[in-house]
C-alpha cells in the first residue's frame, strides 16, 4: 500500500523556498523519522506530481536533490528508491555530556613582531596546489546572493546596513548556530556564548589578545602546525612552545612536561584533522587533555574548521562538547562550508570570556557585515547549508578516493601517504624528493606550490606536502597530477 504522500508532503505556496526544495525537505524529515524506511521504492515522477499537483520537472528536480546529497539512489527503468545505507553521521562522544548546572561557567581570570613572508604570488601559472580549498562551484552562492539582495530590497536594511555597533554579531545567525552546533557538534550552549568574526584569524587574534591580557604568555601548539594562526597568536603578545603531532595528534604526555616547567597559559589546538598532518586527536588523548587544562589551569582554543567533512567512520565530538570547567574557546569558520572570501567565523565560549572579547574585536572591525550574516542565517532557515553539505560531503569523498587512487599509482614512487578520514587535503612525505627543488622544478613547468613557507615550519623542514584534492573535479586532477610527476622527473633538468 502507497504512503499517503498527499498528506505527508506538506507544501506550502506562501514560502520563498522553491517548491522542489521543499519537497526535498519533506522527504529528509520522513526519512530521518523512519516514516519513509530505507529501501522503500518512491512512486514516479509523474504520479507523484499529480498527486501533489505540480509540475513534472518539480518532482524531478526533488530527486535529483535527494540523490545527490545521498538519500535516494535513482537506477534508470526501475525507478526511485530510499537508500539503505543513509548518509546521516553520528558523532562519537569523548565522554559523558556535561550535566547542566545552575551556575553559570566561568572562563578562566581575565585580565608582536611578524616573521612571516610575503604571500606567494600565483598569477601567471597553470596549475596551483593549494593546501585544501572547498570547490566554490558547489557552493550555494545563487542562494546567498538572493538572500542578500532580499535584505538589500526590503526593510530590513534601514536596520542591517547602517551604522551599527556590532557587539556579538547578527541576533538571527547566532541562534542558527546554536541550533546547528547542538544538532552536529552536541555543544550546547546559549546565544550569549556565541560571537561572529570576520573569520578565523581575527578569532584566533581577539582571543588571544584577551587572554594574554591578564595571564602570562606562554602558549602551546603544535608542530608541525598552522603558520597563519601561530602569527595571530605572537601578533596577540604569545610566545610559542612547541610540541609535536604524531598519528594519534597532539602528543600529550609532551604537553604536561611543558606544564610542569613552564607556567602554560593557553594551548591552541586543532583536534578534528590537523592542519597540515589531517591527523585527528585520539579519544584518550583529548580527554587527558581537558584533565590537564583543569590541573594546571590554562585555556584551550579549539580551531574546529572543517568539522563537516569526514567520510570515514563518525567523527569525534568537539572538545567543547565535553567542557566541564569552562576551559575551552572553540572557533569555527564558513570558510570551508561555504567560500573562504566570504570571511566569517564564530567564537563558542563561556558568557564572561565572549563578553570581553567582544571589546578587544570593537577595535578592529567596529560594525561587521551584519547583513551577511542575516544572507547566511538564511541559509540556515532554508536548509540551504544542510543540503549544500550533503551534497558536497557526497562529491569530496567521491574525489578524495579518486586523488588517493591516483597518487599511489603515479606518484607512489616519489611520495608516501595515508589516506584522510575526513578534510579536503592530502598530506604526503616526499621520497627522494626535495621539497625546495620541487618548488622550482614546478615553477618551469608553470606548476606554483603555493605557500610553500606553510611547509617547511620553525623548527625544522618536513620535506613534506600538503595537496588539496576537493576543489578539483576528476579530468582537473588528472592533470594536475600530470604536472606534478613531470615536475618530480625533471629536477635538475
Amino acid at each position: 500500500m502507497m504512503l499517503p504522500y498527499k498528506t505527508i508532503l506538506y507544501l506550502n505556496n506562501e514560502s520563498r523556498t522553491p517548491k522542489y526544495v521543499q519537497i526535498t525537505n519533506e522527504f529528509i524529515k520522513h526519512i530521518t523519522n523512519g516514516i519513509v524506511s530505507p529501501g522503500l521504492k518512491l512512486p514516479g515522477t509523474r504520479q507523484l506530481s499529480q498527486i501533489l499537483n505540480v509540475n513534472r520537472r518539480t518532482v524531478t528536480a526533488a530527486y535529483e536533490e535527494l540523490a545527490a546529497q545521498g538519500w535516494i539512489v535513482i537506477n534508470p527503468n526501475q525507478g526511485c528508491y530510499v537508500k539503505e545505507k543513509l548518509p546521516e553521521i553520528k558523532p562519537k562522544s569523548i565522554g559523558a555530556n556535561p550535566m547542566k548546572k545552575e551556575t553559570e561557567k566561568v572562563f578562566f581570570e581575565l585580565s608582536i613582531i611578524s616573521d612571516r613572508k610575503d604571500q606567494p604570488k600565483t598569477i601567471g601559472y597553470d596549475f596551483v596546489v593549494n593546501d585544501g580549498y572547498p570547490d566554490i562551484r558547489l557552493a550555494p552562492l545563487k542562494e546567498l546572493a538572493r538572500n542578500y539582495s532580499y535584505i538589500s530590497g526590503s526593510s530590513l536594511s534601514n536596520n542591517l546596513m547602517t551604522y551599527r555597533q556590532r557587539f556579538y554579531g547578527d541576533e538571527v545567525l547566532r541562534l542558527e548556530l546554536v541550533k546547528y552546533l547542538a544538532e552536529t557538534r552536541s555543544i550546547q550552549v546559549d546565544i550569549e556564548n556565541i560571537m561572529t568574526t570576520r573569520g578565523s584569524l581575527m578569532a584566533f587574534h581577539v582571543l588571544f589578545k584577551t587572554i594574554l591580557t591578564s595571564r602570562n604568555n606562554q602558549v602551546i601548539v603544535g608542530y608541525p602546525g598552522f603558520n597563519e594562526g601561530y602569527e595571530a597568536i605572537k601578533l596577540a603578545g604569545g610566545e610559542l612552545n612547541y610540541v609535536a603531532v604524531d598519528n594519534q595528534g597532539l602528543d600529550i604526555d609532551e604537553v604536561e612536561r611543558l606544564c610542569m616547567k613552564k607556567k602554560i597559559c593557553a594551548i591552541f589546538i586543532i583536534p578534528h584533522h590537523h592542519y597540515p598532518t589531517t591527523v585527528s586527536l585520539s579519544a584518550s588523548r583529548r580527554m587527558e587533555l581537558l584533565q590537564l587544562a583543569e590541573k594546571y589551569g590554562f585555556a584551550i582554543v579549539e580551531d574546529d574548521y572543517d568539522y563537516d567533512f569526514h567520510y570515514s567512520g563518525s567523527p569525534v565530538l568537539p572538545l567543547a562538547s565535553t567542557d566541564y570547567n569552562g576551559s575551552v574557546a572553540y572557533v569555527g569558520s564558513f570558510s570551508k562550508t561555504v567560500a573562504p572570501s566570504l570571511r566569517l567565523g564564530f567564537i563558542v565560549a563561556p558568557k564572561n570570556l565572549i563578553r570581553e572579547v567582544s571589546f578587544v574585536s570593537r577595535y578592529i572591525d567596529s560594525f561587521g557585515n551584519i547583513a551577511m550574516e542575516r544572507a547566511v542565517a538564511m541559509l540556515f532557515k532554508e536548509g540551504s547549508i544542510r543540503r549544500h553539505l550533503r551534497k558536497a560531503l557526497n562529491a569530496y569523498r567521491q574525489r578524495r578516493d579518486h586523488f588517493c587512487g591516483l597518487l599511489e599509482t603515479e606518484l607512489g614512487d616519489y611520495i608516501h601517504f595515508e589516506k584522510p578520514e575526513g578534510g579536503l587535503a592530502i598530506w604526503a612525505q616526499l621520497k627522494n624528493v626535495d621539497l625546495n627543488d620541487l618548488i622550482k622544478s614546478g615553477e618551469k613547468h608553470r606548476l606554483k606550490i603555493s605557500n610553500e613557507s606553510g611547509f617547511n615550519f620553525n623548527q625544522s623542514s618536513t620535506n613534506s606536502l600538503r595537496i588539496g584534492f576537493a576543489s578539483m573535479t576528476v579530468n582537473e586532477s588528472k592533470n594536475l597530477i600530470s604536472i606534478l610527476k613531470t615536475s618530480m622527473l625533471n629536477i635538475d633538468k
